[in-house]
């Protein structure tokens, strides 16, 4: 192609030149549909304006201005609700339909940059719910100045808006890119409900860096002073021993997370077979997941926060009353403690006086989340034998040595070695700092934890490595088939034979075969740190381990193998 042709190509930031973002604005923004979107939630947005100023005025006998936060409230909900859910489903479910019609492999042969594709498709697919939102903005700006909302409450919550909208949209799109389903978009929709349903109940936990992938933090620190809301945060948010405000929280997390999925969409507009994160990038992932996880929890470890567990916070009545505690019950608990929830009460109570029970559990969660990334990047990173052998015959071609550490087709064995590594020494160096509390060492009284580090070890490297060398051997599906029965029907059966009293011993030893139960042993031990060898569980988990740690010297022998076997092959031809 003419160089004049190439340079009058549109750049990554020319939006309004980008064909992809024109050809959806023809199609998504016809008369009717602007009609249609003006009506219904432009619509909505004054009928909620109204009948807000007539509930002020005629019920409440107040002045608007005094209760002009809640309708606003409300259209920043829908807002919301159009953007994050909305325009993640039609994002997802566009880029499916693109595949599967084949359109992406048409788009690969257009001279247009990679990252000028993916802005336009970024911004063209959810065109229509930029829209739809677009057309309750007017009602917004009305109810800021009609009840002179502060800019320190609006400005922080459309900016994580924004930030959180182009995370769930670069999600959706690789969503849809990678798997070309149909039904994309219901896993998208489903993975952003995950993400504010579920992942921020890790909080409890500790686990803070989780709740920032969504508005919360910033929607209800913004909104604590203005509404009667119960939201248990301090104004500042804390990285290791650094104050930092939730809105830039959330933006760092929200931007780091976007910044992975523009990488895999990057590589697969590239090449369509390239892995979805090369091997640099896959340990740069782990290194920094590691490190804002270790530090949204590390200060309130230091400070004993971490020990407070509040079972009545936000607790609603319930229309069944809980029975009423004993005379023996009532011994030690404060008088204002037992007009709440009696069962919650004792609970606490248990759990103040032990806290080695709060440490084993976020000690066991750490494990794993650490094992859950780990095995996440494994499929990421590792080749298939195909590619493998592809990528030696092409560096023995041209000269080179066979072995290579970066390219998708080098091996994963000296990935999976970093990353094992890199996973066993941030769920050490937390669980060190965890044990050395206060807290925690008068529980210890002197007594050594070292029986723990080992069970950290044991327990996260055998699977990782058993894992990972097995899948570059036999394959991604014949492995990722098997470890989800051999990981989940021992511990489900485990399970049942717990719920249904049996022989407790065996059980015990079925928990211990599965590393989604093994990576507990080490908070296992903690609680039983007297007798730790007599428990069933930890002896299954020795077991299990011993299981992982033959199988990974099996594929890895099969490998070396099968290398030398292909050089000679080579070398004759």
């Amino acid at each position: 192609m003419p160089e004049d042709s190439l340079s009058s190509l549109p750049q990554f930031w020319q939006i309004w030149k980008n064909p992809i973002f024109t050809r959806y604005r023809r199609s998504k923004l016809r008369i009717s549909a602007l009609i249609t979107g003006a009506l219904l939630y432009g619509g909505l947005s004054v009928f909620i304006l109204l009948i807000s100023i007539g509930i002020s005025a005629e019920y409440l006998q107040t002045k608007f201005e005094d209760t002009a936060i809640y309708p606003f409230i409300v259209l920043i909900f829908l807002q919301i609700m159009i953007m994050n859910f909305g325009g993640t489903g039609a994002v997802a479910a566009g880029m499916a339909r693109e595949s599967i019609d084949d359109v992406l492999t048409y788009q690969r042969l257009t001279p247009l940059s990679p990252l000028t594709k993916v802005i336009g498709y970024l911004t063209g697919l959810p065109i229509r719910q930029y829209y739809h939102t677009l057309t309750t903005v007017p009602v917004t700006i009305a109810l800021i100045f009609m009840g002179g909302i502060e800019m320190k409450i609006w400005l922080p919550i459309y900016t994580v808006l924004f930030t959180s909208t182009i995370m769930f949209h670069l999600l959706a799109m690789s969503v849809g890119f990678i798997m070309g389903k149909k039904f994309s978009a219901l896993i998208s929709q489903g993975l952003v409900a995950l993400l504010y349903l579920a992942f921020p109940q890790l909080s409890k936990f500790g686990f803070v860096v989780f709740e920032y992938l969504t508005m919360r933090p910033t929607l209800f620190i913004s909104l604590q002073g203005e509404i009667p809301i119960s939201y248990v945060r301090s104004e500042t948010a804390m990285f290791f021993n650094w104050e930092i405000s939730h809105t830039w929280y959330s933006i760092a997390v929200q931007t780091l997370l976007s910044l992975v999925f523009l990488s895999i969409l990057l590589r697969r507009w590239r090449q369509e077979s390239a892995h979805l994160l090369s091997k640099a990038q896959s340990v740069l992932m782990c290194a920094v997941a590691h490190t804002i996880i270790l530090g949204g929890i590390w200060a309130n470890t230091s400070n004993g926060a971490i020990f407070d567990v509040d079972l009545n916070r936000g607790r609603t009545e319930s229309r069944f009353p809980s029975p009423p505690l004993q005379a023996e019950q009532k011994q030690g608990i404060p008088p204002d403690l037992l007009t709440q929830n009696p069962k919650a009460v004792i609970v606490e109570e248990v759990i103040e006086q032990n806290p080695q029970y709060v440490a084993s559990t976020i000690i066991g969660v750490y494990g794993l989340i650490s094992l859950a990334l780990a095995v996440l990047l494994q499929y990421l990173y590792t080749p298939d034998k195909f590619t493998y052998f592809a990528g030696i015959r092409q560096r023995l071609k041209d000269g080179r040595s066979s072995f290579a550490l970066f390219p998708d087709s080098a091996s994963a064995i000296p990935t999976t070695l970093v990353i094992t590594v890199m996973s066993i020494y941030a769920w050490l160096l937390y669980s060190r700092h965890l044990l050395n509390t206060a807290e925690i060492q008068q529980y210890l009284d002197g007594r050594s934890w070292q029986s723990l580090e080992t069970l950290i070890i044991l327990t996260l490297s055998a699977p990782l490595l058993g894992h990972g060398f097995a899948m570059e051997q036999w394959g991604k599906k014949l492995i990722g088939t098997m470890a989800l029965f051999i990981w989940v029907i021992p511990l489900a059966t485990a399970l049942l034979g717990t719920a249904w009293n049996l022989n407790q011993d065996i059980f015990g030893l079925l928990y211990g075969f599965s590393p989604l139960a093994m990576v507990f042993a080490p908070a296992f031990g903690l609680t039983h740190l007297d007798y730790l060898m007599d428990r069933p569980f930890i002896v299954g988990s020795l077991i299990g381990t011993t299981l992982y740690f033959a199988l990974s010297i099996i594929a890895l022998t099969m490998i070396c193998k099968r290398h030398k076997l292909f050089l000679g092959t080579q070398k004759r031809d």
